[in-house]
């Protein structure tokens, strides 16, 4: 058997690797939690979301003759001085490549790039080897919940109400307390808002009690709840269970949209009640790894 040829994209191959993957990352055993599953959406990152270093100078590829076996490429952001890794993602038959392709991406990485991330599923073998092989340490443990539009409860779903101008500061405020450190303050999730990214809220004796941010993406039949809060004082009032049974509502509002999927850090067992209190389902479970690749000065 011919030895696998490595060898760096073009343009044109980005359908069939965008198919290689979302087939790959349609099974537990192969799966990367940001990657996504269907063609069309993986084809249309690749595309255009890959901004900071574009797909030809970011994957790798695996070729047995003419076949595609292995796939490899990362996710740069050179703002955060980091890059999220795509896969590896091989054939059944070749997962002896998965070392050799990730040792080729490292040749690519920018030295804008400080740090690389890892996020596959706890049943994905070949990726949890790679990262320990490779000095990747475990950051956390996250859990995945999904919701189908036929598990919706229909009776009692709350009406929920759009963020007012009257109470954004409140918003702002309750988000940056919450979510110190996050990848969106309060400000730029007000900016965000448009027709398919909304913020809702709660409202108890006049004051914002709790809010939701929403982002949808019909075209892709997707849905994220990103961000949602309640405030300490109103704790324990089910207004958590409230907020989520709504803004499910609305997203199932778009005929596109069939599921939703939620990633909870897994030792936050108070958010994973309310979601399931809510009727999400647990459905998979992922390692958070990241790499240094620059040691701190």
């Amino acid at each position: 058997m011919k030895e696998p040829v490595l060898s760096y994209p073009l343009s044109e191959l980005i359908e069939e690797v965008a198919a290689f993957i979302a087939e790959l990352n349609g099974k537990s055993s192969s799966h990367i939690g940001y990657c996504g599953n269907q063609q069309q959406e993986i084809s249309s990152y690749i595309q255009n979301e890959l901004t900071d270093v574009p797909f030809e100078k970011a994957f790798v590829l695996a070729f047995m003759e003419e076949t595609l076996i292995g796939v490899i490429g990362f996710d740069a952001d050179f703002e955060k001085k980091s890059a999220e890794v795509w896969g590896p993602f091989v054939d059944a038959n070749h997962h002896n490549q998965a070392i050799l392709l990730f040792q080729d991406m490292l040749q690519l990485i920018p030295s804008k790039v400080e740090r690389l991330s890892m996020f596959p599923n706890k049943e994905n073998e070949i990726a949890v080897t790679t990262a320990t092989n490779f000095n990747f340490l475990k950051q956390s443990e996250q859990a995945i919940l999904i919701m189908r539009r036929n598990e919706l409860f229909t009776s009692q779903i709350p009406e929920l109400t759009l963020l007012t101008e009257e109470h954004k500061n409140e918003m702002i405020h309750l988000h940056n307390l919450t979510f110190p450190d996050t990848y969106y303050n309060g400000d730029q999730i007000i900016d965000r808002i448009n027709e398919h990214r909304k913020v809702f809220f709660y409202k108890r004796e006049d004051k914002l009690a709790g809010y939701i941010y929403v982002e949808v993406e019909p075209e892709f039949s997707e849905a994220r709840i990103e961000f949602f809060a309640v405030d300490e004082r109103f704790r324990g009032q089910s207004i958590g269970t409230e907020l989520l049974k709504g803004v499910v509502s609305w997203i199932f509002s778009f005929i596109e949209i069939d599921e939703i999927r939620l990633c909870v850090n897994s030792t936050n067992k108070q958010a994973i009640h309310v979601y399931q209190k809510a009727g999400f389902r647990l459905a998979d479970e992922l390692y958070f790894y990241q790499k240094e690749l620059k040691v701190p000065v």
